[in-house]
């Protein structure tokens, strides 16, 4: 069976040259060792551009405990809990992380803690002093 005459022919390749274009086909491509790169390779850890930024993570670790321990100080043990959020955050901001909220939210319980012990220790003496007096 032959191809009708309505299609054409494709025509084939003559001398190394492609049948459609007319431009020569490269005869031989430069062959790479199996396992070698094709191209020259940086040195380890030598970057192009602006090196990537990775957040430090022992600042970021310090910087949640600093949260952390000045919303547990807001319902129990401020006095404790206070000055753990302020050192947190300290280290924190030492490590390059800002830590505002740790530090703010960790002196406003430290002091608000000391106005409640000393509130209640007023509260403890008065009643103290003026309560055994009985008053007939």
């Amino acid at each position: 069976m032959s191809q009708p005459a309505s299609e054409p022919q494709p025509e084939h390749q003559l001398d190394g040259q492609h049948a459609f274009a007319g431009q020569p086909y490269p005869q031989t491509y430069p062959q790479q060792p199996y396992g070698q790169q094709a191209y020259p390779q940086q040195p380890y850890g030598q970057q192009d551009g602006p090196p990537f930024y990775f957040p430090d993570l022992e600042g970021a670790n310090f910087k949640s405990k600093a949260t952390m321990y000045a919303v547990i100080g807001i319902f129990v043990f401020g006095i404790i809990f206070g000055p753990l959020a302020i050192r947190n955050a300290s280290r924190a901001e030492a490590n390059g992380v800002p830590a505002t909220f740790g530090k703010v939210a960790g002196w406003i319980v430290t002091v608000l803690s000391i106005i409640n012990i000393v509130f209640w220790a007023a509260i403890l003496i008065f009643g103290a002093v003026y309560g055994g007096m009985g008053g007939s």
